[in-house]
């Protein structure tokens, strides 16, 4: 997803994100593993905003971390007794209170603009269909929600206002800029150019690319996929107007900010490049090649960027703070869509019935082939404490091995926030599309997956 800057509980602002701090660290406290550290695990709600907060470990089992949605695992050193901060800067405090039958029911969350309580959730409390349909009419969500299993739809339901006009009702129809679920297709489109064999994932950048410095010449095609390739995320805004040798300038002139093929490091500028790659080894522009090789094989009519001839009141408007924007295909594009800061990391427009029919594609080797579409889903690379467990090709990756394996991927605007997931082994897909960015928006796909998963 396009990853930003801050993150909001309420309206309390938490700077987190991309932020460095290496001075006063909160100094840890020895806290035992096992029976102890239970006590605090589990999910809390914030109910003024029906955010829920995640604490805990992974599997050394030794070491607190707290979520929220669609934001990075944020690791908790003990501080006193049941007292933790934040690793990441110890002006940002947890309390966990009021204990009973040997777990904590509430979790304080102490931030320098101020403090929230978040009431732990009761084992085994699921809400059913039409009581996420009722929270999500009382939390005024504007968007598209499309749960279906196998062939079947179990809900499609839309909600609020396209645009301000006097019929800018939201319907189940309504295109979203989809943000960085974009990357799949791009994932996509190049696993397609493998399978063609125009191209090998053990390419590096300089057979695409002239004069590549050389602490870039040896990045990979795969790497570029898994975020593995030291990159930095972005060099500009998603509307610049920027030319491909200018944009190959900013990006081979900047900074690595990790050892290329060593760490996960989100990179949209990578997905460009994909792109560009895509476009040298197809002959094609990047959306005409998606939409003959992914979108017509996959019946998706109304997806891509210029190429659907979108109806005046078909594409959503986004919101902010109840202001209207503008629609995203009337931002500064180029003819062929978006310019190289955004094209094949963000901005697709489809909708959720569209996006059904992609997921339906992947289960069913529609576009990739079986031992091809093996690949696209498997983990690849351990997204150290990145929004994902680990990454794929354009899709994050949990519980690889299990009868619930997730793949799942969100994105992100100013004004747009989307969620697509996906459990193959158990033909569910869950598809969440806003023209309203709010951290609880990322709640909502958590929701319907565990009603579905408790059946």
């Amino acid at each position: 997803m396009r990853i930003k800057n801050y993150f909001l509980i309420g309206t309390l602002l938490l700077v987190l994100v991309g932020f460095s701090h290496t001075n006063g660290k909160p100094k840890a406290v020895n806290v035992n593993a096992g029976g102890t550290i239970k006590q605090y695990v589990g999910e809390y709600v914030y109910e003024p905003e029906d955010i829920t907060i995640r604490v805990h470990t992974k599997e050394d089992d030794t070491t607190l971390y707290l979520s929220v949605p669609a934001q990075s695992p944020y690791e908790l050193i003990s501080t006193g007794e049941h007292k933790f901060a934040f690793r990441i800067d110890e002006g940002f405090k947890v309390e966990f209170k009021n204990a009973e039958n040997g777990v904590f029911k509430e979790l304080i969350l102490i931030q320098p603009h101020g403090t929230m309580k978040a009431i732990r959730k009761k084992k085994g409390e699921i809400d059913d269909l039409t009581t996420i349909d009722k929270k999500l009419i009382e939390k005024d969500f504007s968007g598209v929600v499309l749960v279906a299993q196998n062939d079947s739809i179990i809900f499609n339901k839309a909600y609020g206002r396209k645009n301000s006009q006097e019929n800018g009702l939201n319907d189940t129809n309504t295109v979203f800029d989809i943000c960085s679920i974009t990357k799949q297709f791009t994932a996509a489109g190049i696993l397609k150019l493998s399978m063609q064999n125009k191209i090998s994932l053990n390419d590096k950048l300089s057979k695409y690319f002239g004069a590549v410095p050389n602490d870039k010449k040896d990045i990979t095609i795969h790497q570029l996929l898994t975020h593995s390739s030291g990159l930095t995320i972005g060099i500009g805004g998603d509307y610049d107007t920027v030319t491909e040798a200018a944009f190959l300038d900013q990006v081979f002139s900047s900074k690595l900010i990790s050892p290329v093929g060593k760490k996960f490091s989100y990179s949209n500028i990578g997905y460009s490049l994909l792109t560009l790659i895509i476009e040298k080894a197809s002959g094609m522009d990047y959306e005409h090649f998606l939409n003959i090789e992914i979108f017509k094989p996959s019946k998706m009519n109304r997806t891509g960027y210029v190429i659907p001839d979108w109806g005046t009141n078909e594409v959503a408007n986004g919101f902010l703070n109840g202001t209207e924007a503008k629609k995203p295909n009337e931002e500064n594009w180029s003819e062929k869509g978006p310019y190289l800061n955004l094209k094949g990391n963000g901005g697709i427009l489809t909708r959720a019935s569209d996006l059904l029919l992609w997921s339906q594609a992947i289960m069913n080797n529609t576009v990739l082939d079986k031992a091809t579409t093996s690949k696209y889903l498997y983990p690849h690379f351990q997204s150290d404490g990145f929004v994902y467990n680990y990454y794929g090709y354009g899709w994050g990756v949990e519980n690889n091995h299990s009868e619930n394996k997730l793949v799942l991927h969100g994105g992100t605007s100013d004004f747009f926030a989307t969620d697509l997931w996906m459990y193959p082994k158990k033909g569910i897909t869950i598809i969440v599309l806003s023209n309203k960015y709010e951290e609880y928006v990322y709640s909502i796909a958590r929701r319907f997956s565990n009603f579905l998963l408790a059946k």
